[in-house]
């Protein structure tokens, strides 16, 4: 008879909220948007553990990108100590023939 369980809880609202004498438009309506409430609930629960999966993988795999990310960043690090070394340096020649004179 019933397809889902939720057909019959929805029935069972339906009954409770209208009574059984109301109008089969009212009815059909409001199990509508019953219907369309319970399909609602299911894509977000789907999304939720998508989102969760998502994470649980994404955990051991960030891994791996965290530490690339940080050798990139030493290395960036370095590049720009070396080029501020080199900068003071070529300061410290310019500014010290102007010491002498």
């Amino acid at each position: 008879m019933y397809k889902r369980r939720t057909d019959k809880v929805i029935d069972d609202l339906i009954a409770a909220t209208c009574g059984q004498q109301s109008g089969l438009q009212q009815r059909f309506v409001f199990a509508q948007a019953l219907q369309g409430l319970v399909r609602l609930a299911k894509a977000e629960q789907l999304l939720e553990i998508r989102l969760d999966t998502e994470r649980a993988v994404g955990n051991s795999a960030c891994s791996g990108q965290k530490r690339q990310t940080r050798a990139i960043l030493r290395k960036i690090g370095m590049d720009v100590r070396s080029r501020q070394r080199e900068l003071e340096f070529g300061q410290q020649c310019q500014e010290g023939p102007d010491d002498a004179v």
